[in-house]
């Protein structure tokens, strides 16, 4: 299963390429990332959609600070 990384500097707005750092592998390269796998477990090729489904679940979950929000200083 192959990946990608995207990753982002706190306070940049992602309106530029040159904002972010993509690879197969970003760890540490920036201080917010985002790894998606081009297929999933079974082998299906890992669409837009799906990848919009996710990113909206963890915006509940960073919003709904009860979820997600004890990892890091609100």
């Amino acid at each position: 299963m192959a990946a990608v990384s995207y990753s982002i500097n706190r306070g940049a707005d992602g309106f530029k390429l040159t904002d972010f750092t993509r690879g197969t592998l970003a760890p540490n390269a920036n201080d917010i990332e985002i790894r998606i796998n081009t297929t999933d477990q079974n082998g299906a090729t890992v669409k837009v959609r799906d990848i919009i489904v996710a990113l909206e679940a963890f915006e509940r979950g960073v919003l709904g600070e009860a979820m997600l929000g004890n990892d890091w200083g609100g």
